[in-house]
C-alpha cells in the first residue's frame, strides 16, 4: 500500500537522493551529483511558495514531488508547477506517481491554484518517455515546449563579478542587464 505525506526539513537527505537519482537519469548518466542538501533545506523553509510530498510503501521512501507556486495573468492569478516527479525503478507502473500527483492535486485545490503545469524533457526523449502517458493519463493537456535563459546564480553574485568584470553573461544579456539598470535607475529617480 502506497501512502504520502508533505515533506518536511527532516526530509532533506531524502529529497536530495531522490533529485539526484533523477537528474543523473534525465542526464543520461552525463552530470553526476544533485542539490547540495543545504539548497534542498533552504528551498523547503519557503513553505509559503515551495511544497513536496514523498511517496512510502511501508517505511520506504519510494516516491518524491516538488511543486512551487507561481503567479501569471493567463493563469488567472496563482498556480503550481512540478518541479521533479521522481519514482524508485522497482516501484513504476504500481500508482505511485499518480498518488503524487493526486496529493499535489489536493494542495494545488487547497491553495486555490488555478492550474498545475509540468516541464517536459527535451524531445525526443518526451515523446519517448512513460512519463508522457502518465501526465495525459492524469488528465495534463500538452501546451507547448518551455525554454529557458540561464541567469548564473544569484543576483548578489552576478553583481560581485561585474564588479569585478568577469561577468559570465553572453553580450545580449549584458546589454539586457545594463538597459535594465538604466530603466530601473531612472524610475526610482524620476
Amino acid at each position: 500500500m502506497v501512502t504520502t505525506r508533505e515533506v518536511s526539513n527532516g526530509d532533506a537527505t531524502t529529497v536530495t537522493h531522490m533529485v539526484a537519482a533523477l537528474r543523473a537519469e534525465l542526464e543520461g548518466g552525463q552530470k553526476q551529483g544533485g542539490p547540495d542538501t543545504q539548497l534542498v533545506v533552504d528551498l523547503l523553509a519557503m513553505k509559503e511558495r515551495v511544497h513536496g510530498f514523498l511517496a512510502f510503501t511501508e517505511s520506504r521512501p519510494v516516491g518524491l514531488i516538488m511543486l512551487s507556486e507561481s503567479a501569471a495573468l493567463f493563469a488567472g492569478g496563482t498556480y503550481g508547477i512540478i518541479t521533479e516527479l521522481y519514482v524508485v525503478p522497482d516501484q513504476r507502473s504500481s500508482g505511485v506517481a499518480m498518488r503524487l500527483i493526486e496529493a499535489a492535486v489536493g494542495l494545488g485545490t487547497v491553495k486555490g491554484w488555478g492550474q498545475l503545469e509540468v516541464g517536459a524533457p527535451r524531445q525526443p526523449m518526451w515523446s519517448r518517455s512513460p512519463n508522457s502517458a502518465l501526465y495525459l493519463k492524469a488528465g495534463f493537456a500538452e501546451i507547448g515546449p518551455r525554454l529557458k535563459l540561464p541567469l548564473h546564480g544569484l543576483p548578489g553574485q552576478r553583481a560581485k563579478r561585474d564588479a569585478a568584470g568577469s561577468s559570465r553573461l553572453d553580450p545580449r544579456q549584458q546589454r539586457a542587464l545594463s538597459r535594465f539598470r538604466s530603466d530601473s535607475t531612472s524610475a526610482r529617480f524620476a
